[in-house]
């Protein structure tokens, strides 16, 4: 890592349009455009970390070049990087620490920003506890209206922080939404939000359970 400045750091970009990348969670990629190539390659010959964020609306028109990005996004390491015959990678990148970017320093051959970490913010363990237990049982609830859906026993042993962020990012909420809960310096307030969208998707799921069942023929 490149410390530049008090707290300050060079890091690699990855701007992405429809993925808000959260600490303590995991996310593959498939990379293939040459100027990502060219990063994946030259970060896992340093320390293996770099930058996703959020494209902002509008990028289209000039994805290609250098469209604006979102100012907050999270710090990945590559943990896993198969490098594929004709140059592509398939990577699996875990999310370590928000950061804040400066200012950009260069485009080529791909996007680099001075960057600073933002931390999650302190909290009291029986807050962030009491927290955490509801959240979890909000989740148990939701994956009952699941078709399909098998127990997900990390529930019951991650942290709060893990727990959150892994619901915001398998969520489909909107990518902008995602976002605004990314720059939540909070994670209780994070956890509260996520728990609330929980809730409304679960009394939404118990009122149509019947309905569904009635249309389902091995419900008699």
């Amino acid at each position: 890592m490149n410390v530049i400045a008090e707290g300050e750091f060079l890091l690699p970009l990855f701007p992405l349009p429809n993925i808000v990348f959260f600490p303590q969670t995991r996310l593959p990629l498939h990379v293939f455009e040459p100027r990502y190539r060219q990063m994946v390659k030259d970060v896992l010959e340093t320390d293996s970390r770099f930058g996703i964020v959020l494209l902002r609306p509008g990028w289209e028109a000039e994805y290609f070049g250098a469209p604006p990005v979102f100012t907050y996004g999270t710090l990945g390491t590559i943990e896993q990087a198969v490098a594929l015959e004709d140059g592509r990678y398939n990577i699996v990148v875990r999310g370590d620490v928000r950061f804040r970017i400066v200012d950009e320093v260069s485009r080529v051959p791909y996007r680099t920003a001075r960057v600073i970490a933002h931390p999650e913010v302190e909290r009291e363990a029986e807050q962030a506890y009491a927290q955490r237990e509801w959240l979890a049982g909000l989740s148990r609830q939701y994956l009952q209206y699941l078709p399909d859906q098998t127990s997900v026993p990390e529930i019951d042993t991650v942290n709060l922080d893990a727990l959150a962020n892994a619901l915001i990012m398998s969520l489909n909420l909107d990518v902008e939404e995602k976002q605004k809960l990314l720059e939540l310096h909070d994670v209780v307030t994070r956890a509260e939000e996520i728990g609330s969208e929980l809730s409304s998707r679960i009394e939404s799921l118990r009122f149509l359970a019947p309905y569904r069942r009635m249309g389902d023929p091995t419900h008699n």
